[in-house]
């Protein structure tokens, strides 16, 4: 019998990579898994509920079921994934025993290693948008559904010059936080700007009969707080944005709303500036050209059943670089961008296809990690099954003798 190291970081290191936490660590997944499914066909939605169960700085869970939280608490599956990640590697190619017999277990428990960093990557680095084209049209200019932005620019002969981005990191720390506030200095604009009473779903209203008594009202209207939809890219944000010049006490108030489509402009120092809060805008290296889409919907809903693109990707010059047919589970790869048709209507005759674009530099790793495990695993069940037969070869010679 092995005697137990009595160092406790040789403990510690033992005890990560122990059968017991990799048990622990699924069965867990599992519930997450669970509940954040059936929690997901309320009304929190997806989005929300991803973000709930399996986000960064979600260390602990409490799920929710038909409206009522459970009694019950759950680490993030986020943290989960990370210690599950570390017994991998700890017990799974560390500590596992070495030698030709035991390499394919080796290079499945590494492959499977490498299936949680992809994981990981996916979480921090992919990037996702949204375009919608109609038939013969082309674009390279996609616009996040769940990340927003404030543009700020300076309007001449009705032309925007030179757009300053406040990106959706920027503006973390207010949005949905409508008692907080946030001074954004520009360097290249002739004023500051502090955004407040930012609601993540709002409905704006003309001042009308009876106001709330906390609505900030700006040039005859004002926003207030409805309940987030569950899908994300339906909620329409309103933000207050206090224009602060820098060469005097000239200050203004706007109130931006998603739902509007244009810009709301104020005049400062004589000149007209434009301010809209939308998706994150995310330009293509190149040109998609949707030269023919065809769908079915289900009978008597407006839901897609069906559909399929013919695209077109163009060089730097316009022309024809590679041609390709999307349908719902195979994606266009080119050029470090995957398009995904998520979307397919016919409106007032005209037929149109949105995509999801997305980066992922782990796009492809879990397919390929999951083949390399199936293969290691194959070989190590064919290394058993060749040294059992060859063991009860062996055995039954030695009886007849």
């Amino acid at each position: 019998m092995a005697k137990k190291s009595t160092n406790p970081l040789a403990r510690v290191f033992a005890f990560l990579g122990g059968f017991h936490v990799a048990i622990i660590c699924m069965v867990l997944l599992l519930i997450l898994t669970w509940l954040s499914t059936l929690e997901q066909t309320g009304p929190g939605g997806l989005y929300w509920t991803l973000r709930k169960y399996f986000s960064f700085d979600a260390y602990v869970v409490r799920p929710t079921l038909n409206g009522h939280d459970l009694p019950i608490f759950l680490p993030g599956g986020y943290w989960v994934c990370a210690l599950f990640t570390l017994n991998l590697i700890i017990g799974g190619v560390f500590r596992i025993r070495k030698g030709w017999k035991h390499a394919p277990v080796l290079v499945s428990h590494f492959s499977m290693v490498m299936l949680m960093v992809g994981g990981a990557m996916t979480y921090h680095q992919s990037r996702e948008a949204y375009m919608e084209l109609e038939i013969g049209d082309k674009g390279n200019t996609a616009y996040s559904l769940t990340e927003l932005s404030i543009e700020v620019a300076e309007i001449k002969e009705g032309e925007k010059q030179n757009p300053t981005v406040l990106n959706s990191d920027v503006l973390a720390g207010v949005r949905g936080k409508p008692t907080e506030s946030r001074e954004i200095l520009l360097p290249n604009m002739p004023f500051d700007l502090v955004v407040s009473d930012y609601l993540i779903h709002a409905k704006l209203y003309p001042v009308q009969g009876k106001v709330p008594e906390d609505a900030v009202i700006i040039d005859g209207y004002y926003a207030m707080a409805e309940t987030p939809t569950g899908f994300e890219e339906k909620n329409l944000s309103a933000c207050v944005v206090t224009i602060k010049a820098k060469q005097s006490d000239e200050t203004h108030q706007l109130l931006l709303y998603e739902g509007v489509g244009h810009d709301v402009t104020a005049t400062i120092d004589g000149k007209v500036y434009g301010f809209r809060i939308h998706g994150e805008v995310w330009p293509q290296p190149f040109d998609i050209r949707l030269d023919d889409s065809r769908g079915e919907k289900h009978p008597g809903t407006g839901l897609a059943m069906t559909y399929e693109s013919d695209v077109t990707a163009l060089d730097e010059n316009g022309k024809d670089a590679l041609k390709f047919k999307i349908e719902m589970n195979k994606p266009l790869r080119y050029k470090g961008l995957t398009y995904y048709q998520t979307t397919w209507d016919v409106r007032d005759g005209t037929t149109y296809s949105g995509f999801t674009i997305k980066t992922n530099p782990s796009d492809q790793w879990p397919k390929y990690a999951i083949y390399v495990s199936g293969v290691a695993l194959f070989v190590h069940f064919i290394i058993k099954l060749f040294g059992f037969v060859s063991a009860s070869i062996a055995r039954s010679k030695n009886e007849q003798k």
